[in-house]
């Protein structure tokens, strides 16, 4: 029986300078393996004997579609080096990049400047180079340990198709999300643009999440004063497999618990709470052997995803509402209520004067009521209604165009929501593993929604 890996292994393709993709809390990144790939052979030396960290392996591979010999066409920018030539038609396009923190040894805060393409991407040198096929690499237990990926990750600009085609064995057998590179533009030549790998990608079991990160472009470049939108180039895409093609790679029950376990770490270390929920809760459905589920125990992202899972479970159902007509007529019953409350005083005094039963004198009243009634629900129809009482503007004159807004006065505080609470168990469970971020978000997505839940709107 195969041995099940009980850390999170990670490949990333294209480490120069140690950037990986899966970046975790310092207590669980131990937890993860790192396996870079660099094409840039002189680079790739520097940094075998520069590492220290013992779940971190550099690999001096140039990987690709098939083993070949090939090029490697290295860019004044050594960052958008690629097997692929730079398109000269996009030298004249820039972009705007802002840096805060440390930057070769400098502090920077918000610093701006314009990269531009003919300066970063102009070819310095062409080295041949020996192209290897990730299936290949695998194959021949090049890798460390031999270890697998659970995670890859590619930042090759433009070589990112073709690497994944020669490994698509091991993307198919073993991966279970991708973090990669994409462009919308081809700024390399010949290179794949973001459809066909998301068309790969979904061929293999895997649905597309989100973008991590888009960058625009533009092709003219002008003084600050006349510059706002550019077009959207390039940027990095995340995909996870989903549920039921992780059931259909699994080898054995043994396998399927630990796949479906790392999918959630991976889905929730990128913020895919819900998610993440959903792959344990498919999890908790598997039976493997006591051996396995106790090795797995020991490690603390196991531990985290237990934690979470059982905080989630004590969380109270409330959930907003998913009717909106039920919505709407419950916001209704709430503000005729306040209105039956609390009758002006002029309100009163006029019904009074005028004697019970009087018709003239519960015009106002009414009518005031209505204003009231619209300034909350109908800004616009509101004005219009206290301009033709003041006569600016005719009975019969056409209404002017009303703007459903709500005034800031009435937006609800959801800090004082009746009930809400500064920390649930659930953030405060993302909090104790480091993921102070994503308990940043799931707070303040609950109170923005605490006041819409049924029964307990305000």
């Amino acid at each position: 029986m195969t041995p099940i890996e009980n850390r999170i292994v990670a490949h990333h393709v294209g480490g120069r300078g140690f950037g990986v993709a899966l970046n975790c809390p310092p207590d669980l990144s131990a937890e993860v393996v790192n396996v870079l790939y660099e094409a840039d052979e002189v680079c790739a030396r520097a940094m075998m004997a520069e590492n220290t960290a013992g779940n971190l392996h550099v690999l001096p591979f140039c990987l690709g579609k098939e083993n070949a010999s090939g090029k490697l066409f290295i860019t004044k920018n050594p960052y958008a080096s690629s097997n692929f030539e730079p398109d000269a038609s996009y030298y004249p396009y820039y972009c705007e990049l802002h840096l805060s923190g440390e930057v070769e040894g400098v502090m920077l805060n918000n610093a701006v400047y314009d990269v531009v393409y003919g300066n970063d991407f102009s070819v310095a040198e062409t080295r041949d180079v020996q192209i290897r096929a990730l299936d290949d690499i695998l194959a021949r237990k090049e890798a460390p340990d031999g270890l697998v990926p659970d995670f890859l990750s590619l930042d090759t600009q433009g070589s990112e198709l073709n690497i994944l085609k020669g490994g698509e064995q091991t993307f198919h057998d073993h991966c279970l999300a991708l973090a990669t590179e994409i462009e919308f533009h081809p700024m390399y030549k010949n290179q794949a643009l973001f459809s066909d790998i998301f068309d790969f990608a979904l061929k293999h079991g895997f649905h597309f999440v989100g973008f991590t990160y888009l960058q625009e472009i533009s092709p003219h470049r002008l003084p600050l004063g006349a510059r706002a939108k550019g077009v959207l180039a390039f940027g990095d895409a995340l995909f996870f497999r989903d549920i039921s093609s992780v059931r259909s790679i699994a080898t054995s029950e043994n396998d399927l618990y630990a796949k479906l376990m790392k999918l959630a770490f991976i889905a929730m270390n990128f913020g895919y709470l819900e998610y993440a929920i959903q792959v344990l809760e498919e999890a908790a459905l598997v039976k493997p052997d006591k051996q396995v589920r106790d090795s797995m125990a020991t490690r603390k992202w196991h531990k985290f995803l237990t934690d979470l899972h059982l905080a989630v479970s004590r969380l109270p159902r409330d959930l907003p509402h998913f009717d909106r007509t039920l919505m709407i007529k419950e916001r209704k019953a709430i503000l005729d209520r306040q209105l039956q409350s609390s009758p002006s005083a002029s309100d009163t005094g006029t019904a009074c004067a005028a004697g019970p039963g009087s018709t003239t004198a519960s015009r106002p009243s009414v009518e005031n009521r209505r204003i009231r009634h619209l300034i909350f629900t109908n800004p616009g129809a509101a004005i219009t209604k206290l301009l033709r009482h003041f006569g600016f503007v005719k009975a019969d004159a056409p209404a002017p165009v009303e703007i459903q807004t709500i005034p800031d006065t009435q937006v609800p505080n959801p800090a004082a929501a009746p009930g809400s609470l500064a920390t649930t168990e659930v953030e405060a469970v993302l909090e104790k593993y480091g993921y102070s971020w994503w308990a940043d978000t799931v707070r303040q997505r609950r109170k923005s929604a605490e006041h819409c839940i049924p029964g307990r709107m305000h």
